[in-house]
Parts: structure tokens; sequence; C-alpha cells
């Protein structure tokens, strides 16, 4: 069966080497890190990571207090990196945690500087709690993309996160 998903890993890789693809992600804890370092390997994509200036290492109690905050004031969070220029890929997957039943404010730091208008573009979470489904309507509405279906990468195997990329 191992054998069997990288196989087909290496096959959805060839095919999606013609769709050009980024995985661009915000991680706290490291799981939504490793959920799309897994997707980007097995979809062949280019891998990016969302870092702020603000730091997000906190305990839990802080991190719902500090997206609370973020949330109910509308704050962006200053962002830390080089923004890719998107308009080589031909699909975006966005990957982040569930913060207070949304994305976490860094998400939306980076897709407001971004136009994903004409592109296909997916969210995959990392929750135990909640699906990705309603978020994905919300986002719909505020940016548009060819959005595709939302993914929860939370234990994830390999077969369910090729099932998903086709």
């Amino acid at each position: 069966c191992r054998k069997f998903t990288k196989k087909m890993g290496k096959i959805i890789a060839l095919a999606n080497q013609k769709v050009k693809t980024l995985v661009i992600y915000f991680s706290q804890t490291g799981k939504t890190k490793e959920a799309a370092e897994r997707i980007a390997q097995l979809s062949g994509a280019d891998l990016v990571e969302i870092k702020t200036h603000k730091s997000y290492q906190m305990s839990y109690q802080k991190t719902v207090f500090t997206s609370l905050k973020e949330i109910l004031l509308n704050e962006r969070p200053k962002l830390n990196m080089e923004i890719p220029d998107i308009s080589v890929y031909d699909r975006i997957l966005i990957g982040s945690p569930i913060w207070c039943g949304t994305l976490p404010n860094a998400v939306f730091s980076f897709l407001d500087k971004v136009n994903l208008n004409g592109k296909k573009a997916a969210i995959f979470t990392t929750s135990g709690a909640t699906e990705p489904q309603e978020i994905a309507v919300r986002i719909k509405k505020k940016y548009p993309a060819k959005w595709c279906r939302p993914f929860n990468a939370n234990h994830a195997t390999d077969e369910t996160i090729i099932s998903w990329l086709k």
C-alpha cells in the first residue's frame, strides 16, 4: 500500500507539473506546516510560508485573545516576507489553522496583497473542531477566484490528499 501511495504521488506530481501550483501556509504550532509540506510534495508545488513581524508563538489562551482582538478590530498583522508573484501560478492552495472559527488575520493580510482573480484556489485547514467549508463560503465572497473544494488536512493520508488535488 505504501508503494502504491508513493507511485500515485509521483504520478500526481507529474500530472500537476502542467498546473503550476503554489502552496502558501501560515502555521503556529507546525501542524499546518507539516500538512503544507506534504501537499506540496504530492502536488509538485512551490512552498511559501506566511510570516508576520509579530510572533504568534504563545500559549493557547493568549492566541485566542490575540486572534479575537484582531478579528474585532479588523487588524491585519504586518507581513515579514516577500509576497510571491502569483501571476506565474495556475493554482493557489492556502493552508491555515482555524482560530476563533476563522482563518488567522495573518492569512487575510496575505490575501489582501494578492490578486486571485482567474486563479484556481482552495483552502486547507488543520483544525480538529471546525470544518473549512463555512470559512470557504466567506472567503469566496471577499476574494474572487475559481474556488475549489476546501480540505481538512487534519490527519490526512496521502490518499485523501491525492484525491483532493484531482
